[in-house]
């Protein structure tokens, strides 16, 4: 039986698509295209990733997309399972040529930077829990006296005309004499975009498109993931954060408010792959905008 990287080279080939077509259209290296076609799974990323790239390749030759995941799947177990990774660290390179459509990219990014605003203003303006509770705390007025604790006024004097203006029947001052009188509200601060301590708060997020993701957090398990369209995660980095980043261009970053310029970040602001990036809390500062 044929494998599935011949299945996709032959529908490829059927098809009449070059894999540097394929490349542009996917945003997937060519390396990593060759990989697949030669089944060749030691040189991809990894994880979703290879996974994600099956998919996107299966779909653009006409085949059958869970077929070919499950076809990948059945190689792997029969290979023992998903072999290391032997391709070297860095950035994958891949020089799309220009594509029509400025004017809808112009729409989306518009969109992007819009919906980027309207996110930052109400994380900003948006009280945390115990911000919360402070406020309503003192916005509760204290609870009024009990009749037993009320002194009656029946038989008692009659103020002289030059009494303290600050007397009252209950012995309260009068709203005039102390403005103690009620509680005043405090408002509480905004909340800040910096993480608790001396951490650091990377946000990561896919404004316009998916974007395969791994994360490896202050050395914890790897956090592998899809990031669908319009949502985004958040780390709080005492020590330094790993990215690596299966679509560099669909992918925002932000450290204590602020984005992150990829043409510092990255060695070739081209890429579409982007392996194994560290972010620490002593480097994280040349990158910002």
């Amino acid at each position: 039986m044929a494998t599935l990287g011949q299945q996709l080279k032959q529908a490829r080939e059927e098809k009449g698509v070059s894999l540097h077509e394929i490349a542009e259209s996917t945003h997937i290296g060519v390396r990593f295209l060759q990989a697949i076609e030669n089944d060749a799974y030691d040189v991809l990323p990894g994880g979703v990733f290879n996974r994600a790239f099956v998919r996107k390749f299966a779909k653009e030759v006409g085949f059958d997309e869970e077929q070919a995941v499950n076809l990948y799947e059945e190689q792997l177990e029969e290979q023992g399972g998903e072999p290391e990774r032997n391709y070297q660290l860095g950035v994958e390179e891949f020089d799309a040529r220009p594509t029509s459509g400025n004017g809808l990219l112009l729409s989306f990014v518009a969109l992007i930077v819009l919906g980027a605003l309207i996110y930052a203003a109400y994380q900003y303006f948006t009280p945390s829990s115990s911000e919360a509770g402070s406020v309503s705390s003192l916005a509760s007025p204290s609870p009024a006296p009990t009749s037993a604790e009320t002194p009656s006024t029946a038989g008692s004097p009659t103020a002289s005309p030059d009494s303290s203006p600050t007397s009252s029947p209950n012995g309260s001052p009068s709203p005039a004499g102390s403005p103690e009188a009620s509680p005043t509200v405090t408002p509480s601060p905004s909340p800040s975009p910096m993480a608790p301590g001396d951490a650091i708060r990377v946000q990561l997020t896919a404004p316009e498109e998916e974007v395969w993701l791994s994360v490896k957090s202050d050395g914890k398990k790897a956090d592998r993931m899809i990031l669908k369209r319009g949502e985004a995660r958040e780390y709080d980095v005492s020590e330094k954060i790993v990215l690596s980043i299966g679509r560099v261009q669909s992918l925002r970053i932000s450290i204590n408010g602020r984005n992150v310029d990829f043409s510092k970040l990255l060695s070739n602001p081209k890429a579409i792959v982007a392996t194994d990036i560290v972010i620490t809390k002593e480097n994280y500062q040349q990158f910002l905008n």
